[in-house]
């Protein structure tokens, strides 16, 4: 097919699944892709002219070799490597897009959720054992409070999920608002409805207001029911901190799905530790049938050179 128009590249390690989804989005584009590590091999004069990226992370290097790029898409929600990156101008607008990522955090939120109140692993263990167990109850989670760190698109889904199990959600919020739907509070208020807690949820972008805010400060105000989830950012909490809460009985167990390294190195302490279970950041996969949706607008500004909308706030980082 002949693309007279803009030229986007695909640097991403799904380029396969994307390119086509997305040509399919917008035929008006010429679009190539390449792995991030062989991004190299796309042809340099193409490259060179391409005025859109579509990434994850960047590989280094690759913005030097693309002069004419006044637009990059995100293939997820978070963008605080982005915005960090000391290679990509800070006049470049950067979007981002969460897609469907609230249904599929609110499934996983849930599913480890209702594994621990309906003690699957209990009943497992019992089942090769060949043990009929009358004990194993399952707890109500019913009336027990639910909060979610963070209540955007995502955010509000994953409280929606958790109050159809029948608890009492409350959001948490950077600065205080009214909400038709949901109580919701700020950060000062966590350290009162911790204490009662049943779940924390972490569902905030990493800011220099969010990183390493989840510390010894806030979890001693935890309980030993308290189980903490993490599908935000790896950053958002001190592990040491977080460690040292778990032996202590302030916070009962930890989800998690992220980490300040990834993958999680294979010495670290997480992967052993009793009360801690660790995902490889699967919570909110990047599929092109639930994030083109948000990205069709920009796709089809992109391709009729019209300005892009919804860029990130870079000073907000998101």
């Amino acid at each position: 097919m002949d693309h007279p128009g803009r030229s986007l590249a695909v640097i991403h390690h799904r380029f396969s699944d994307w390119v086509p989804a997305l040509q399919e989005a917008e035929p008006r584009l010429d679009i190539r892709g390449a792995h991030p590590r062989e991004w190299e091999s796309l042809d340099p004069d193409w490259l060179a002219g391409a005025e859109g990226l579509f990434c994850w992370r960047l590989p280094d290097g690759l913005v030097a070799r693309m002069p004419n790029l006044v637009w990059v898409q995100n293939s997820g929600a978070g963008v605080d490597h982005l915005v960090a990156n000391p290679e990509l101008p800070g006049d470049i607008p950067i979007t981002r897009a969460d897609g469907r990522f609230g249904f599929w955090m609110a499934r996983y939120v849930c599913g480890h959720l209702l594994s621990e109140a309906l003690l699957l692993d209990e009943c497992a263990l019992a089942q090769s054992r060949s043990t009929w167990n009358a004990k194993l109850i399952p707890e109500d989670l019913g009336g027990k409070i639910a909060l979610v760190l963070g209540f955007g698109r995502i955010g509000r889904q994953i409280g929606r999920a958790l109050r159809e199990l029948g608890m009492d959600v409350r959001g948490v919020v950077r600065s205080a608002r009214e909400d038709e739907e949901f109580k919701l509070g700020t950060s000062a208020e966590l350290p009162q409805w911790l204490p009662a807690a049943r779940c924390l949820v972490l569902a905030v972008p990493s800011t220099a207001e969010t990183r390493g805010s989840v510390d010894s400060g806030l979890l001693r105000f935890g309980n030993s029911h308290l189980t903490l989830l993490n599908v935000g950012r790896g950053d958002l909490m001190r592990l040491e901190d977080l460690l040292a809460a778990l032996d202590a009985g302030t916070v009962g167990r930890a989800v998690l799905d992220v980490f300040p390294e990834e993958p999680l190195p294979k010495d670290s302490p997480l992967w052993h530790h009793p009360k801690i279970t660790v995902t490889p950041h699967h919570s909110g996969p990047s599929t092109p049938k639930d994030l083109i949706p948000d990205i069709l607008d920009n796709l089809r500004r992109f391709a009729e050179d019209r300005p892009i909308a919804r860029a990130v706030d870079r000073q907000k980082g998101y």
